[in-house]
Parts: structure tokens; C-alpha cells; sequence
């Protein structure tokens, strides 16, 4: 079978039944992966013409995301095809490993939020905005986006303590310092890409602030120029922590344009924001055309982020988003 693969504007030749992906790296061509099983979402590339054969469940689309995508290590041509890879001039590659660690400490940061802290001495390597898996018992694990950057002596979580949520209340009250755990890294396609020269936008909802936290510091020590606006949201005023971290991540962005802490409902203090994530960002901004967006958080205000977004004109490569959708109790 024969695939044009764009950007690159080369055609390869793909044999019935091999990968995409294996067969872009025999050829030289720069793609984003790690795990190479399906899980990581970072090779999915958009199905531009042509059918494949997906031996795993396509990635999940953004909302109201009507392009075809595929993931370059589940996927085989059914006939001759053309694919587009994403961040072709940035490409991530940080292989997928199974770690050990252990429980550093475990410790409020809202009435409903525990900073979970675990030990990072086989030094996981990622890149800011992405997230792990968090073994905790036999079949039973959890997703949560890491708040630091690689090289930090400790992994940082912040997670959210439902009231019927089992996996938030064995975090919360089973875990120990010293308990042992297993970890499987990183994961993620929202991560922060650096070779883009307009805004960029980093928003989040509830514990989205943990992968925004983790995006500010990499914007940091990246020295990033572009101007840089924050939006961090909060359905109700109980609901909000972490305000001292995120003053001290913002304190070193380098072209710091705007912050807003939003709360929905309920009492505010001053310097806090009423209103809906929507409604502060239709206010503020006009247009988000050649704007770069990183968003996280709760799947609602999220997607209605998205498609707010999309209305004022951002490119969909520039639209990068992870709604942290309910992984079960």
C-alpha cells in the first residue's frame, strides 16, 4: 500500500498488515510515541483519505472534533491511504516504562483535594501536561496528570476526594509513608509544545491546576517569549486551593499578559473572579486565531472551553485539551 505522510509530503510503502508507526520510524520520519500499545495517545495522526484496520479503540475526540484520527501503532492501511502527524517539527518520544516508587506523604490542600507525593528515584522522564497511571491494587489503577516537571526529586498529584470515589479515599486514608506502588508513564498528547511564536493559553477547571502548574513551570524554564494568559476555574469558593503555588509558578513566567481565578458559585474574596470559565474567556478574548491553548480539568467546562474556542478561530493543531473524564469509583 502506498501512504502520503504529511507534512512531510513523502510517500512510503506500508505492507497489509504492518503499523503505521514502525514502518514512519524505518523511514526516517519524526512521529510522537512512547508506549506503543495504544494507551499513550501521543502517534495519533489525522486519516486524511483512505481506510485502515485498527487493532485497538481509535483516540477519544476532543469535542465536536469531526477529523478522522488513528493511532500510528494500532493502525495498518486497508488501502493506499494519506495520514497528517501531528507536531511533526516537535515530535516526543519518551518511551513508556513501569516504575517503582513509594509514598512520600499524602496532604490536604483543599477540603476536597489530597497532594499525593511519591517518591521519582528511577527519574521519570515526560513532558509538562502530561499524566500517569497509578497502580493501587490488582486491576485497579487510576489516571492523575503530574504537577511537576522531570528531574523533580518527588512526583506531585493532586487528587480530588469524591465522596463514593474508592480509589480518592484509599489515597486519602489507606496510604502511608513508605506504602510501595507501581506507576506507569507518561501518557498524554496535551503536553506543552514550544515552537509556536503566538499566545498561549493554559486553562484549567477543579484539578486541571496540577498539569497547569506543571506547563507554567515548563514555560519557565524554557524562557518562553510568547505572551501568556492563565485561567484557572473553580465551580464553588470551598472548591479552591493552591493559590500561594500558582502566584509563584506565575511570578516566573517571563511575559505574563493575564491571571484569572474564577468561582461559579458561592462567596468570593477579592482578587477571586465570578463567573464560568466560558464567560471570563468570551469576555476577555475576541479572537484566538494563531493562539495556542492548553486546557484540562472538568470534562463540561472543558469541552465548553473547546467549542468556545473553535467558534473565535483557533487552529485545531493549536488545540490541545485533556477533560478528565470519570474513570470509574
Amino acid at each position: 500500500m502506498e501512504v502520503l505522510v504529511r507534512p512531510a509530503g513523502r510517500v512510503i510503502s506500508v505492507k497489509p498488515g504492518d503499523k503505521f508507526l514502525p514502518a514512519l520510524r524505518a523511514e526516517g520520519l519524526a512521529i510522537s510515541y512512547s508506549c506503543e500499545d495504544g494507551r499513550c495517545g501521543l502517534c495519533r495522526c489525522k486519516l486524511l483519505r483512505g481506510n485502515v484496520v485498527e487493532s485497538a479503540r481509535p483516540p477519544r475526540p476532543l469535542f465536536g472534533h469531526r477529523t478522522r484520527y488513528v493511532l500510528a501503532c494500532q493502525s495498518s492501511p486497508a488501502d493506499d491511504c494519506a495520514i497528517e502527524i501531528p507536531d511533526a517539527d516537535e515530535p516526543v518520544t519518551h518511551l513508556q516504562r513501569r516504575l517503582r516508587t513509594q509514598v512520600l506523604g499524602v496532604e490536604p490542600l483543599g477540603h476536597n483535594v489530597r497532594l499525593l507525593r511519591l517518591a521519582n528515584t528511577e527519574n521519570l522522564q515526560f513532558s509538562p501536561g502530561q499524566f500517569v497511571e497509578l497502580e493501587l491494587g490488582r486491576s485497579f489503577s487510576r489516571v492523575y496528570s503530574l504537577a511537576g516537571l522531570p528531574g523533580d526529586d518527588e512526583l506531585r498529584f493532586h487528587v480530588r476526594i469524591h465522596p463514593q470515589g474508592s480509589a480518592g479515599q484509599m489515597i486519602s486514608e489507606r496510604l502511608q509513608v513508605g506504602t510501595p506502588l507501581r506507576l506507569r508513564a507518561p501518557y498524554g498528547a496535551a503536553w506543552l509544545r514550544r515552537r509556536h511564536d503566538g499566545p498561549l493559553l493554559v486553562a484549567s477547571s477543579g484539578t486541571g491546576l496540577a498539569p497547569v502548574l506543571s506547563i507554567l513551570r515548563g514555560i519557565a524554564a524554557a524562557r518562553l517569549a510568547n505572551p501568556v494568559h492563565v485561567y484557572v476555574s473553580f465551580l464553588l469558593r470551598e472548591d479552591v486551593y493552591g493559590l500561594d503555588e500558582l502566584s509563584a509558578a506565575l511570578e516566573r513566567i517571563p511575559n505574563l499578559r493575564s491571571s484569572q481565578v474564577i468561582v461559579a458559585y458561592g462567596a468570593i474574596k477579592r482578587g477571586l473572579r465570578r463567573g464560568l470559565l466560558t464567560e471570563a474567556l468570551e469576555a476577555d478574548i475576541p479572537n484566538f486565531r494563531d493562539w495556542q491553548a492548553n486546557l484540562y480539568g472538568s470534562p463540561f467546562a472543558i469541552d465548553a472551553a473547546i467549542h468556545l474556542l473553535r467558534r473565535r478561530g483557533i487552529s485545531e493543531d493549536d488545540l490541545h485539551a485533556d477533560p478528565f473524564h470519570p474513570f470509574g469509583s
